[in-house]
């Protein structure tokens, strides 16, 4: 699919008062919309100002009704060049309109499009647009105590969906890649007794709490984890440098109890090329450096190996 040129237009719609028909709409890639009442003959004919008049009669206010003849005008007139967009379920969705709306007279009178493509939760690369993750300037927009609105935030909203970065974010995002890859080298320095230590303090960071001493004398024990929140138990094996036959070995030893409901398998050097069964986590050399920046570790890495 084509990135979005600048120049799209979106807006928010209100699928239904509180939403109801939202589901609907997601599942059929429809887009429905009320004013039951105003003539579709006029809004065919692009007669607004008679539109305004008959919603000025009902409303007895003429802003009011100008409003609901903008509302209603763009639902008439929005094109397949323009987007809608909706919150629901968790996520943004977005489509783009097509065809001419139709009343649906089992439907107490209320209009529907068809939209190409159907609704989107995602982006055009596949990124989920999930609510959590959308600027707040933006996800405000589902507040509007109408129908349908433009979107202000029209700029940020075709980056997000276009999957583009902001040049700040972009130069934020290689400067980070450089500090991990610093990072990965940092770790590597570390002795095997400060490498376990290190990991139990990403996982105590985390909210899992050790049961036991760090390391011993089991052969498949390094740290046995448990999560108050869930009770969920899990162990962890600290390797500085392993391989794949080295990874066979513990995963079939975990395999053969049911101790533990997960295991994770950590290391700094070596490769394992493997894909490891559901219930086993692999942090290798490509997420160390990560989880030592979201635990707030660099400080005391810095100091380890100084």
């Amino acid at each position: 699919m084509k990135s979005l040129p600048a120049t799209t237009k979106a807006y928010f719609i209100k699928l239904g008062e509180g939403g109801a028909w939202e589901s609907v709409c997601l599942a059929e890639g429809t887009i429905k919309f009320g004013y039951h009442a105003t003539p579709q003959d006029l809004c065919l004919q692009g007669e607004w100002e008679k539109v305004k008049a008959f919603w000025t009669e009902r409303r007895g206010k003429e802003s009011t009704a100008s409003n609901d003849m903008r509302q209603i005008r763009t639902f008439f007139e929005a094109n397949e060049d323009d987007i809608f967009i909706t919150f629901a379920k968790g996520y943004m969705w977005w489509c783009r309109p097509t065809g001419t709306p139709v009343v649906m007279h089992d439907d107490d009178g209320a209009r529907v499009r068809q939209t190409i493509d159907g609704w989107k939760n995602t982006s055009i690369g596949g990124e989920p647009l999930q609510v959590s993750r959308l600027s707040g300037k933006l996800t405000k927009t589902q507040m509007y105590q109408g129908t349908i609105c433009d979107v202000e935030e029209r700029a940020y909203l075709l980056r997000r969906i276009n999957d583009e970065k902001t040049p700040e974010l972009a130069e934020a995002e290689g400067a980070e890649q450089v500090l991990l890859k610093q990072i990965l080298a940092m770790v590597r320095l570390l002795t095997p007794r400060d490498f376990e230590l290190m990991v139990e303090l990403i996982f105590s960071r985390s909210g899992w709490q050790r049961q036991s001493r760090t390391g011993g004398s089991q052969k498949t024990l390094d740290l046995d984890l448990l999560l108050p929140t869930t009770h969920e138990r899990a162990f962890v094996q600290v390797k500085s440098r392993t391989n794949t036959a080295q990874f066979a070995d513990y995963a079939a030893e975990f395999a053969a109890t049911d101790a533990h409901a997960r295991m994770f398998y950590v290391w700094h050097t070596g490769t394992i090329n493997r894909d490891p069964p559901a219930n086993i986590t692999l942090w290798g050399p490509d997420v160390i450096g990560s989880k030592v920046l979201d635990a707030g570790l660099l400080g005391w890495l810095k100091d380890r190996v100084s």
